[in-house]
């Protein structure tokens, strides 16, 4: 320095060798150094501009202010934190910070994170702009584009192709990566991507439940319907409807019971409660929307549908863990009629599917659905095990930079699914042949055998348990008036207790207890007698009360059956919680502690219903532990709940039968599973093909109009050509398993 001149020049590289040197040979804290001492002195550049950043940018920088920057940061460090962040959600900026005064043994201050977050910020804008201008030669840029083009299996369409039942198969789920308290701090910027749905948007459905809910409730009476509760509410306990064909199933209910205690009354609390998400069946990111002070999750799911239809039109095959509730509310909803116009269907997801009752899995459950292939709709699950990592960095940001980590992180999810997708498509392939071999030698070998009626026999069981559910369990006053008469003698009783010597002190205040509860329970059955005409008190064997008594046994049989698969549904969500990945040690513990109390509910709830089955007319089958433990289809405990056991006598309700049944299903989705993994070898073979014609016309256009643009497509272009080459190595093999069946070159 001479003078208080420095020749940058001098400590920066020459333009395209700038950043690794800085940032590697621990010379990022010399250069902070130098151009705090110099900050007031006369800085010479030979690429200068009248914009100090414009200036440090030519030499692979980007300073910490907008105005006077002191500090700068060079372009390879943003960017080796950016591709590590990716892989590593966890690492926050604070983190890198840190790691950067280690390495150049410097005192961490929270003022240089923040510098660190603002040069973040720039270098983030400065590649979506870059990303703009390259869509914008490449023809990405048109409405929609990212929605239509993110998945090549799913969304490109080939002449002559075979005709699928349903072109896109999604799944749809709340995520809560991220939770804001109160009211946000305000920030202007705005930088969310084209797939995101805008919170008017979503609130265009925000009456769509309500008005469902009306039109449901004109025919009753305005009592009955001021007492139903909005069903838009996952969390809130919602009661039976009187109306007998719109039973709330338990489905909804269990549903209700597997939220965690501290969601149950989030929503109301915090500004943002989550986010809600739309995938393909590959995991890339369809729609995603915040969830603003809001519990009414259908409005999320409408508008992600509606936007589905808008988007890719007919034949639409979603996913959706209460799927059950929600078509009645589709159905009474404006979108009803482009609903059914445009082929939009559902079903229950596979897991989920089993804490739902046995004629929900009948009619929605994945495995019965025609064209769901093998897919199980779970494909939620495995994205927010993934983006959950974002939680610790995103819960007290603003929404700018709450959106800019979300987007940062599907963007480069949906690069990894892409890099992926070869192998998604090899093991499916695999699967499906072994699981049509291994279905095919089961039902071979099978007394049922291979050509048994099994969807038939569907039909017919649908059939049953849809009269069984439209029954209603009304109580009678008879009923009624037999519990009380019960509780009445049980009373009396009570006055004639052998006491101990020990009780003998309390013999006055028991009796006096006793007494009263006596009367009130004869207050009870007289007035009750009054009702009804009685004129002599029925007996033990009075016939109308043996009627009422055998009405009230079945009650508490049923009553029995829910207690115990209520129970199961219970244990095996903690057990598929205590597998998750992220898990804290006390959280660990205090479900290890549920399940062992669990144990015990069960163990009692089995004592209760074997009472119970025993007394049924004719008595019902009795269960134990090791059948509980071992149960994987917990729909089975619906076929107890027959009152007159009709089901029992139906041949598909022997276990050997539901075993080939199970089987000849699973061969018809595997089967269904190739024919769509057909078309999607097809699709990417081709994607690969316009891949090589595309981008090098792209690139030398642009070396006469753009070189340093032409430069940036070309490095991406290197990252694909290396991505496809390695998709076609693994298409190579999917060609050569045997038993393949699909196109072996590029389809138009």
């Amino acid at each position: 320095m001479d003078s208080g001149v420095i020749d940058i020049d001098a400590v920066f590289p020459p333009p395209g060798e700038e950043g690794f040197a800085v940032s590697h040979w621990g010379e990022e804290h010399a250069l902070y150094s130098e151009l705090k001492q110099v900050s007031h002195a006369h800085i010479k550049f030979k690429h200068e501009s009248i914009f100090p950043n414009v200036t440090l940018l030519h030499y692979g920088c980007i300073g910490s202010l907008p105005v006077k920057p002191s500090v700068a940061i060079t372009i390879w460090t943003l960017a080796v934190y950016r591709q590590t962040h990716r892989v590593c959600p966890r690492l926050s900026i604070h983190a890198e910070a840190k790691k950067l005064c280690h390495l150049h043994n410097v005192c961490y201050r929270h003022y240089l994170a923040e510098q660190l977050h603002a040069a973040f910020d720039v270098y983030l804008e400065l590649q979506q702009w870059i990303t703009a201008r390259l869509d914008k030669h490449l023809g990405h840029d048109t409405p929609n584009w990212c929605m239509l083009n993110s998945c090549p299996a799913c969304q490109y369409t080939l002449q002559q192709e075979l005709p699928l039942q349903y072109s896109i198969i999604c799944a749809s789920k709340l995520i809560d990566p991220a939770v804001h308290h109160g009211v946000e701090c305000l920030d202007p910027r705005s930088g969310t991507s084209s797939i995101w749905l805008s919170e008017p948007y979503v609130d265009m459905f925000a009456d769509e439940v309500g008005n469902a809910r009306n039109q449901q409730s004109r025919s009753r009476s305005a009592t009955t319907a001021a007492t139903i509760h909005d069903p838009d509410n996952p969390w809130i306990e919602e009661p039976e409807s009187g109306d007998s064909s719109e039973l709330v199933s338990i489905c909804v209910d269990q549903w209700h019971n597997a939220a965690p205690e501290s969601r149950k009354k989030m929503f109301a609390i915090f500004k943002k409660s989550g986010i809600f998400i739309t995938v393909c069946r590959h995991g890339f990111l369809l729609t995603i929307c915040d969830m603003v002070q809001s519990g009414k999750l259908m409005k999320y799911l409408i508008a992600s549908l509606n936007k589905l239809m808008e988007v890719f039109g007919k034949n639409i095959l979603y996913g959706y863990n209460i799927k059950c509730a929600l078509e009645k509310i589709l159905l009474r909803s404006s979108l009803a009629n482009r609903i059914k116009e445009l082929n939009l269907h559902g079903v229950v997801p596979a897991f989920h599917g089993h804490a739902h009752n046995h004629l929900c899995q009948v009619q929605h459950h994945s495995k019965y659905k025609v064209g769901a292939s093998k897919e199980d709709f779970e494909t939620c699950e495995c994205v927010f095990s993934e983006s959950n990592a974002l939680a610790p960095e995103t819960w007290n940001t603003t929404k700018f930079h709450r959106h800019q980590a979300l987007d940062e992180h599907f963007c480069f999810a949906d690069m990894d699914k892409y890099a992926n997708l070869s192998n998604f498509i090899y093991n499916n392939y695999v699967q499906a042949l072994e699981a049509i071999a291994a279905t095919s030698t089961f039902l071979a070998e099978s007394p049922v055998g291979p050509d048994a009626p099994f969807e038939a026999d569907l039909d017919d069981e649908r059939i049953l348990l849809e009269k069984m559910s439209s029954k209603k369990d009304a109580a009678p006053v008879e009923v009624d008036y037999v519990k009380a008469l019960v509780e009445y003698e049980d009373a009396l009783l009570n006055l004639r207790p052998n006491y101990s010597s020990k009780d003998v002190g309390n013999v006055w205040r028991q009796h006096t207890h006793a007494a009263a509860k006596r009367n009130q329970k004869q207050e009870v059955v007289e007035d009750f007698e009054h009702q009804m005409g009685i004129d002599e008190r029925w007996g033990p064997n009075h016939p109308e009360r043996i009627q009422a008594q055998s009405h009230i046994t079945h009650r508490l049989f049923f009553k029995a059956v829910d207690d115990v698969e209520r129970l199961i549904v219970m244990r095996l969500l903690e057990l598929t919680k205590l597998q998750m990945n992220g898990l804290g040690y006390k959280l660990h513990t205090q479900i290890s502690k549920a399940l062992k109390s669990r144990a015990t509910a069960i163990q009692n709830a089995l004592q209760r219903y074997n009472k119970y089955a025993a007394e049924m007319m004719p008595p019902r089958p009795s269960l134990d532990w090791n059948q509980i433990v071992e149960y994987s289809f917990l729909a089975e405990f619906d076929l107890l709940c027959d009152s007159n056991g009709q089901i029992q006598t139906k041949w598909w309700v022997n276990p050997l039968y539901r075993q080939a049944s199970a089987q000849y299903f699973d061969r018809v989705c595997a089967q269904e599973e190739l024919e769509r993994l057909n078309v999607e070898v097809g699709c990417l073979m081709t994607k690969i093909c316009d891949d090589t014609i595309y981008y090098p016309n792209t690139i030398a256009i642009l070396s006469t109009e753009d070189p340093p643009l032409a430069s940036e497509l070309s490095r991406q272009w290197e990252q694909l050509l290396s991505v496809n080459s390695w998709h076609q190595q693994c298409i190579h093999q999917i060609q050569t398993l045997h038993g393949y069946s699909g196109p072996r070159w590029p389809g138009t």
